[in-house]
């Protein structure tokens, strides 16, 4: 426009796109185009810029032949320029970008703000058939039972369970301790008297000897008996001289009384100047006889009380297994005596014989979660790729045999396992079926397709609703077992 010497300019603006739809931006251009000398119109179908135009007294054309064909108001443009003008510098003073006044909206016919509104619940309403209905379907699938039979072989040493049947052997080591005690049926002899005599001594040398009190004298045998000169004598000089001295037993009992001539040893230096003998037996050493324990009395005892810890062991064995683990050495192995007391000891007297006995004992087992890991695994191996899968939680064992000893620290028997499968079900293949469906045409087609022999059931919600949602993930699918 500043180089233009046209009087008339006409402003085309483009189909697409808000371009200067201000009015002050109209009015800023036709200023522009009178300072120039040149009257500006404008060539365009929007309707807001076609309203601000007509505020502003710019003339609006729809083409290019009307614009060379009609007059172009210049005396209204010149009155209505001249009004504004007044209102351009408030708008300055204000905000000159300011869009806070909103255009006057072109009001639509009743009909069709009718038409308009009934579309909009139209849509809503289809937006809420999408979202609103669900349904949950109930498939009643056909259960088959499964059965296997298992050699198991449980290795001593072994720490995995192998899919072949071999499983660990644990060990488990209980100490229990208990006591006893039986009447004794044996006798003992308990000492009671000592055994009293006289001995000669003789002299054996040309001067005569001092025998002390209290001098020790014995038998000359494999087992000597010893006594003590009761008091002190003296044999005379001479060789053959002799002397009578009375002597006592140095314990008492019946093993003081020897025959005579039996002692004959002195046990000091005299030995080499005096000789002796008793030429009469020695009496009067006696013995009582008491109830005491006998050697048979603490076979039975020991006997008795191991039985009754072997029992003590084996309810702590039974308390510390779970049901399902199988022992495989039911007569328990008492693998060491800890501690053994017979009280009384071994030879004193007493009416009552009392054991006090401490074990340890060895138990082994092989535990249920071994054996239920192995039924699993043997379990799953029978799936590879098939059309049935099995329900894990359905597996249970049953020992067919007990446990005997086998081959390298083994022990081998029998089990069952027995389980239930079901076939898969492809959930994405029952939504396609069914997604927007009559629910009866979609149970039809369930039934039909999937093999039921128990049609499916469909719960809408809400349950007035009469087709099954057409959104996959308002469809939820469960599986009932029969």
């Amino acid at each position: 426009m500043d180089w233009s010497q046209t009087p008339r300019v006409l402003l085309v603006w483009p189909e697409r796109g808000k371009v200067l739809r201000s009015r002050l931006d109209l009015i800023l251009l036709e200023r522009y185009c009178s300072s120039h000398g040149s009257q500006l119109a404008l060539l365009t179908r929007d309707a807001e810029v076609i309203f601000q135009a007509g505020e502003a007294g710019i003339p609006v054309f729809q083409s290019r032949k009307t614009a060379q064909l009609q007059p172009w108001r210049k005396s209204f443009r010149e009155f209505k320029r001249r009004e504004l003008e007044d209102k351009v510098v408030e708008i300055r003073d204000s905000d000159l970008f300011s869009r806070g006044n909103k255009p006057v909206q072109k009001e639509f016919p009743t009909l069709t703000r009718i038409s308009i509104f009934i579309t909009a619940v139209l849509a809503v309403l289809a937006i809420a058939g999408m979202l609103l209905p669900s349904a949950t379907i109930t498939i009643k699938k056909k259960i088959n039972q499964k059965s296997l039979i298992v050699p198991i072989q449980a290795i001593m040493g072994a720490d995995q369970v192998q899919i072949s049947g071999k499983v660990p052997v644990h060990e488990l080591s209980i100490v229990v301790e208990d006591q006893q005690s039986i009447p004794t049926s044996g006798t003992t002899a308990i000492a009671s008297e000592y055994a009293l005599g006289e001995v000669v001594f003789t002299n054996l040398s040309e001067e005569d000897i001092t025998i002390p009190e209290n001098t020790i004298l014995s038998t000359d045998s494999e087992n000597p008996v010893h006594y003590l000169t009761a008091e002190p004598g003296k044999v005379p000089a001479g060789g053959g001289e002799s002397t009578t001295i009375q002597i006592t037993a140095n314990y008492p009992g019946i093993s003081g009384n020897v025959l005579a001539d039996q002692i004959t040893t002195i046990s000091t230096s005299l030995e080499a100047e005096v000789s002796v003998n008793n030429p009469l037996p020695t009496n009067g050493g006696t013995d009582i006889f008491l109830s005491a324990p006998n050697n048979s009395d603490r076979r039975r005892l020991s006997r008795n009380l191991s039985f009754s810890l072997k029992d003590l062991a084996a309810l702590e064995i039974r308390d510390f297994l779970i049901q399902g683990d199988i022992l495989l050495t039911p007569d328990l192995m008492d693998i060491e005596i800890i501690e053994e007391l017979f009280i009384p000891e071994e030879g004193s007297p007493g009416s009552e014989l009392q054991l006090e006995k401490k074990v340890r004992f060895l138990a082994l087992y092989t535990s249920r979660d071994d054996l239920l890991l192995l039924a699993t695994d043997l379990v799953k191996a029978q799936y590879q790729g098939k059309d049935y899968e099995p329900i894990v939680e359905s597996i249970t064992i049953t020992q067919l045999s007990s446990p005997i000893p086998g081959a390298a620290q083994s022990y081998i028997w029998r089990m069952e396992v027995n389980w239930s499968e079901k076939e898969i079900m492809d959930q994405n293949q029952i939504l396609q079926m069914v997604l927007g469906k009559n629910p009866l045409d979609a149970i039809n087609l369930l039934q039909e397709n999937m093999d039921l022999e128990i049609p499916p059931q469909i719960k809408l919600s809400p349950s007035w609703w009469f087709r099954m949602p057409a959104l996959p993930f308002r469809i939820s699918i469960s599986e009932r077992e029969g």
